[in-house]
């Protein structure tokens, strides 16, 4: 991995493992080759200075990838304007999961990078060291879960083993299970991915549109798993 960090220019030349033994910290020297570091469309920042995207465009005028070469909202694509996606556009999440009363999201937990540093043994001491789902207290209460009980997280997809967390920053109607921990730390090996259909949104099919262009990691159909709907009951 560090020699290919080099070959795609992340990390000075040269550099390898035996390099970054000797020094114990070496810096990104730069986006590198992939399509996502093009994307960012600025310069690498300085040590002392903060990284903002797109200084390309705003500061050289350098024109937007897009059909009208601004920063563009309005996407006449037939299949957008068919859902009512042309402009940006609130809808309520698809019943993915069948019909259950919660709404099962994730997100980038503050300890790691997606499985990075999940069984870090120090890292683990700064939280509860296991999977766990949130709960707000009053969902809790209604189905009669203590905190970091055993709980059941499924819908007609399947199901999960976890510890409840009860938290009142928890959106009530809601069950947050962060993003990153290996399977090998649920029970029977089955987590969050056990209950997500894995829909893939047809608009991520569009393309030949401005900015709507397909490459390596860019506008690609993806499961859209942005909330999957649950039930949450006790583990006697």
């Amino acid at each position: 991995m560090i020699r290919d960090g080099a070959f795609a220019g992340v990390l000075p030349p040269g550099t390898d493992l035996e390099r970054l033994r000797e020094r114990g910290v070496i810096r990104f020297t730069n986006w590198g080759r992939l399509a996502m570091a093009k994307g960012q469309a600025s310069p690498w920042p300085a040590e002392d200075e903060a990284f903002t995207a797109f200084r390309y465009h705003v500061e050289r005028g350098d024109p937007y990838p897009t059909l009208t070469r601004r920063a563009q909202f309005l996407i006449e694509h037939p299949w957008f304007v068919e859902a009512g996606e042309d402009l940006p556009v609130h809808k309520e999440a698809p019943a993915m999961g069948g019909d259950h009363p919660y709404a099962m999201t994730t997100g980038h937990n503050r300890w790691s990078i997606h499985a990075m540093n999940m069984a870090n043994p120090h890292l683990l001491h700064t939280h509860r060291g296991e999977p766990h789902a949130v709960l707000h207290p009053d969902d809790a209460a209604r189905e009669g879960i203590a905190d970091h009980q055993r709980v059941r997280v499924c819908n007609d997809v399947g199901s999960f083993v976890v510890r409840a967390k009860l938290s009142p920053g928890q959106r009530p109607g809601g069950v947050t299970v962060y993003n990153g921990w290996d399977p090998f730390m649920f029970e029977g090996w089955a987590g969050p991915n056990d209950v997500e259909p894995g829909m893939v949104k047809y608009l991520g099919l569009a393309g030949g549109y401005g900015h709507l262009r397909y490459g390596p990691m860019e506008w690609q159909p993806v499961p859209t798993d942005r909330c999957v709907f649950v039930s949450v009951e006790p583990v006697p």
